[in-house]
């Protein structure tokens, strides 16, 4: 009896290395085009209570490779401005709680298609170049949380800089971008395979 279980344990390891391997080609599927380090200081306030605190991160565009699934979470502000950010008819203002999400939407490969603004008239679209103190950074999404809940971890988290000129420290307006765990045309052989595989092993067993 034993030894009829030891290829379907590694029948069964074989297909979660899939699983593993179809989850990899998916995090690549996002990317910063023309990305240059900044670094900066005084990111505090709310976002730090569920981000963690950053000192560095890139400006750049943010780019799907290939057609994805994405969704925006907002994580807190910190600003005497009332900024809100807008995704292809989905909208976060200050009025929402931290953890609030917006849609899940499928996007073609390209530049993602996003913006943040002010209530003073200054906004700021994905792609654009980068003006004094308006602006986005994308940052790291994996940090550890100072402390509460991070909402999960983000594969990049977006930190706004309004038109104010008293700071530049990209708190003013956070948010966190998640890919769905969803099947990309890449992965799905692979995906299919595992699923195969886990079937046959099932019957084994």
């Amino acid at each position: 009896m034993l030894k009829k279980h030891i290829p379907t344990l590694a029948t069964i390891s074989f297909a979660a290395a899939l699983f593993l391997t179809a989850g990899i080609a998916q995090a690549s599927s996002l990317s910063i085009a023309g990305a240059t380090p900044i670094s900066f200081f005084g990111f505090n306030g709310q976002p730090s209570t569920f981000t963690g605190g950053y000192s560095s991160g890139f400006l750049g565009t943010l780019v799907a490779n290939e057609p994805i699934r994405i969704s925006f979470t907002y994580l807190g502000s910190e600003s005497g401005y009332n900024n809100s950010f807008a995704f292809l008819g989905n909208a976060l203002t200050e009025f929402n709680t931290p953890g609030d999400t917006t849609a899940s939407v499928l996007v073609g490969a390209g530049t993602v298609s996003f913006s943040f603004s002010d209530d003073q008239g200054g906004s700021v679209t994905n792609g654009d170049a980068e003006k004094p103190a308006l602006g986005f950074a994308i940052l790291n999404g994996n940090l550890t949380p100072v402390s509460g809940p991070d909402f999960g971890p983000f594969d990049y988290v977006l930190g706004f800089n309004d038109s104010s000129t008293g700071d530049a420290d990209y708190d003013d307006f956070v948010v966190g971008v998640k890919i769905s765990a969803v099947p990309l045309p890449a992965s799905l052989p692979l995906m299919a395979a595992a699923v195969g595989l886990f079937t046959i092993a099932r019957r084994r067993i």
